[in-house]
């Protein structure tokens, strides 16, 4: 695809300049490259990466990036002020320079900010400790994945994509739609069964 893309441009810019009398690019098609899967992580390798993190800090982190479905940015500014624990929700600073309501998970997010006014991480420390997750449990993550993983387990859940467009801040539908292609019919008969009262 990319080579295609490098073509295209060199063609376009001979035909633009008179170097070409007709663009043959015009003829050759869009070549159909797989969709790229992107890593996801699922509630299980979750629990896998919790058990090798290496201080509360790091597991307060990433459980608020997974339960929560948060940008890396949106997550690395939250304080201990910006969370509402009586509806189980903190105010972050979403993308375009908007705020926004996020869920807050309880627990290790909850014990964690009880004694501290922030994660005291940027985005090279998260990226380092991400690293090291990877090579110790072998689960490919970076800050995205546990976004993609909040989609996908939501819409798993039961959720539609539209709520779960609403609860992570996303301004296209479109990427929601994308992660939900990972559902199987397994997991769309399971969902049937929830909203039938188990009648098949």
């Amino acid at each position: 695809m990319k080579f295609y893309s490098c073509l295209r441009a060199v063609c376009n810019w001979l035909y633009l300049n008179d170097y070409l009398t007709d663009n043959p690019i015009r003829k050759v098609p869009k070549p159909r490259t797989k969709e790229k899967i992107l890593a996801t992580i699922s509630k299980v390798q979750l629990d896998m990466l919790l058990e090798h993190c290496h201080c509360e800090r790091d597991k307060a982190f990433i459980s608020l990036l997974w339960y929560s479905g948060m940008r890396l940015s949106e997550a690395i500014n939250v304080r201990a002020s910006d969370f509402n624990w009586s509806e189980n929700t903190v105010t972050i600073l979403g993308k375009g320079n908007k705020y926004r309501k996020a869920l807050a998970c309880n627990g290790l997010v909850r014990q964690w900010f009880t004694e501290h006014d922030s994660f005291e991480l940027n985005k090279g420390g998260v990226q380092t400790m991400l690293k090291r997750l990877t090579a110790e449990t072998g689960i490919h993550c970076n800050a995205h994945a546990f976004r993609r993983g909040f989609a996908v387990h939501q819409i798993k859940s039961g959720l539609s994509t539209r709520v779960v467009q609403s609860l992570g801040g996303w301004e296209q539908i479109s990427m929601v739609e994308r992660y939900s292609k990972s559902l199987t019919f397994d997991d769309a008969l399971q969902l049937y069964k929830q909203a039938n009262g188990h009648e098949v």
